[in-house]
């Protein structure tokens, strides 16, 4: 689930609990203020709290604040050089914070995210009313139309092919990156060995596996058994879809061998296998499953962040 929706989740169960619980939410950052507009951090009046709306430079004083006198109702609060209350680091932070006097609507934004549903929570100004609804293509976060519209995504998704040690380390970091993971793996012995039983596990054919997933603009798709049989079957189908990032093991012979095969065999345009990130993930010159699963979550989130990584070994 995605990092913000899980805060909310958490301030839910503090209110079910009998407790006052306060929502505080990032609308607007200027500077070097680290966490970005829409972070939440919910605190409940005995002090518990989860999320974050900075770096850890004013969640104590923020706790406190609250202590002292817990809100009534949504009111505005600035971090910044010209008001009584900064930041160390320097920056601006405005922050929301919203007594929870009901949870039903904040329950139900939290339920669409959990089903893939993307959301927008505005914030309205003056009257400080807070909505919500399905996002459309178009939605962004921002200021507009004298309201602050904050997008809460859907989480990107990534299927993986295969389930062997190097998936398994995969799947563990992708999880702590808040990615969704569905994992195909047609062979059955693979399958028994597979440590991770809440995982939502695909028996079809890899190429079956990836047309019904129906890859978008946030979902990857990696080949991760190293046995073209089955491999192949996935990248094909994964290369003529949305899906912005399909990657594959492989050392740069076989990634030659396969880009041939799938344009001599299968008859695979030179502008698909182009999109094929192979061989898959950054060079750290390192053959532990762990630190290339690590290379290949970084990659992936490189690009999807739209940031360009190079690497070379030093001599």
């Amino acid at each position: 689930m995605q990092r913000e929706a899980k805060t909310i989740e958490d301030a839910i169960s503090f209110k079910l609990a009998g407790e006052r619980v306060v929502l505080a939410t990032v609308l607007k950052t200027w500077g070097s203020s680290p966490r970005p507009i829409g972070a939440v951090m919910a605190i409940s009046e005995s002090r518990k709290f989860v999320g974050s709306v900075s770096g850890g430079c004013i969640e104590d004083e923020l706790i406190g604040l609250i202590q002292n006198e817990f809100p009534t109702e949504a009111v505005l609060i600035e971090y910044s050089s010209e008001t009584t209350r900064t930041l160390p680091c320097g920056g601006t932070l405005l922050l929301l914070l919203e007594p929870l006097d009901s949870i039903d609507a904040l329950d139900e934004m939290v339920k669409q995210l959990k089903n893939g549903i993307s959301i927008v929570r505005s914030v309205t100004l003056p009257t400080l009313e807070i909505s919500w609804r399905a996002a459309t293509d178009d939605d962004k976060t921002g200021f507009s139309s004298a309201a602050y519209d904050i997008l809460y995504e859907r989480n990107w998704q990534i299927l993986i092919v295969g389930m062997g040690e190097l998936s398994q380390w995969v799947y563990q970091v992708a999880n702590l990156m808040d990615y969704e993971v569905k994992v195909c793996e047609p062979r059955e012995d693979y399958r028994e060995s597979w440590p991770f039983g809440e995982s939502k596990i695909c028996t079809d054919y890899p190429d079956d596996f990836v047309r019904l997933a129906k890859p978008d603009r946030q979902t990857c798709v990696l080949a991760l058994t190293h046995d073209p049989k089955i491999d192949d079957m996935a990248i094909m189908e994964a290369l003529i879809t949305d899906a912005f990032y399909v990657g594959a093991l492989g050392s740069k012979r076989t990634t030659y061998n396969r880009a041939d095969r799938l344009k001599t065999h299968f008859g695979m345009k030179d502008k698909d296998i182009r999109r094929l990130h192979a061989p898959i993930g950054l060079d750290l010159n390192t053959r532990k499953p762990q630190e290339i699963a690590l290379s290949i979550i970084t990659e992936i989130t490189a690009v999807r962040n739209r940031v360009e990584i190079k690497s070379s070994r030093l001599e």
